[in-house]
């Protein structure tokens, strides 16, 4: 934290205008170096109080439809019951006007007047300080005085000087944090299929990829029953075999042992794929087995269990110099010959 000296007769008079403005310079600094929101929030508002000798000073975040939301506090945390009801009261009244208030000021809100009157009896005052940025609110802040004089024009003149570059320092780390929001959104739906939320084809190619030249098992499934389900529902895939996707997607993540990632192979069709980490050719058909008898006994919602017919299940491990996407290949081709396999049994 910047601070100076007193120097000849600011001892007596307080640090010159000039200093103050070095000091707002200062602090602008620091502040419009910090990137995140969390870490603006609580440095401005100690700087505010430091600044200004308040009692209390809190910020204000926008919250959901732009209300505000209480952020960081610094100061006295018990204040009077006046100084939070105008608080309360002036800091939506500076948000809808876009600009600050105070308590103290003349043309207060008449409905106020008695709070006010009650915040000059003990000597205090509240101000509602809007942090504005690129002509938009982007915060407040909750100045109190509580039986203390408020500083002088002199010393808030510097103050609003830095005001200013600190709320601009916290609209900037909220573009930030959006912009982060939005990519991390794209992400997400990049890799992530929609029906099931489950990783997609993609977020499986990106996971074989990573996995080239490390052991690796595969198992990949299918279930039977889809087509059927949507002829019931007049191909209305929504109601028919939309439901079963679902319902197999679920009931395969529930049954993935740690370190295992399962993922729908791809945006149609009703074929999955469970990655192992580390399996051997035993390990990874005993895997197969107990994934296919799980889902054979899958409890399907009632409308559909007329029509589900079980999982046919395949596995592969990767061999010496085999792409994964290679051994994906193997593991599909197992899974079909297990399919014909069972529907040579039902016959």
């Amino acid at each position: 934290m910047f601070a100076w000296t007193p120097r000849g007769t600011e001892a007596l008079t307080g640090p010159s205008p000039d200093e103050y403005m070095r000091r707002s310079a200062m602090l602008s600094f620091g502040i419009l170096r910090t990137h995140e929101a969390g870490e603006v929030w609580p440095r401005l508002v100690k700087d505010v109080a430091e600044w200004l000798d308040a009692s209390t000073v809190r910020g204000f975040e926008l919250g959901p439809a732009n209300g505000l939301v209480e952020s960081t506090t610094t100061g006295a945390l018990d204040l009077p019951v006046a100084a939070v009801a105008m608080e309360q009261a002036l800091l939506p009244r500076a948000l809808e006007r876009g600009r600050s208030l105070i308590s103290n000021h003349p043309l207060l809100d008449p409905d106020l007047h008695w709070l006010g009157d009650a915040l000059h009896a003990s000597g205090s005052v509240v101000h509602a300080v809007l942090l504005r940025a690129e002509r938009r609110s982007v915060g407040a802040l909750g100045v109190h005085w509580i039986g203390v004089p408020r500083p002088g024009f002199e010393r808030r003149a510097g103050f609003f000087t830095y005001l200013e570059n600190a709320a601009l320092a916290l609209a900037l780390a909220q573009e930030r944090e959006q912009r982060q929001q939005e990519l991390d959104e794209l992400y997400r739906t990049a890799y992530t299929d929609a029906l099931t939320g489950l990783p997609n084809h993609c977020a499986l190619k990106r996971e074989l990829a990573a996995r080239d030249g490390s052991a690796l098992g595969l198992v990949v499934l299918d279930f039977d029953g889809m087509r059927e389900a949507n002829a019931a529902f007049q191909n209305d895939y929504a109601l028919g075999g939309d439901v079963l996707i679902r319902a197999f997607a679920t009931a395969l993540g529930r049954l993935l042992e740690p370190g295992e990632l399962a993922a729908r192979m791809h945006t149609a069709g009703d074929e999955f794929c469970v990655l192992l980490a580390g399996a051997d050719e035993a390990g990874a058909a005993r895997r197969a087995a107990e994934l296919e008898a799980a889902l054979d006994d899958l409890d399907v919602p009632e409308t559909h269990r007329h029509v589900y017919g079980g999982a046919s299940v395949g596995a592969s491990v990767g061999r010496a110099g085999e792409p994964p996407s290679d051994t994906l290949g193997r593991a599909s081709v197992a899974m079909h010959a297990r399919k014909v396999e069972r529907r040579g049994r039902r016959a």
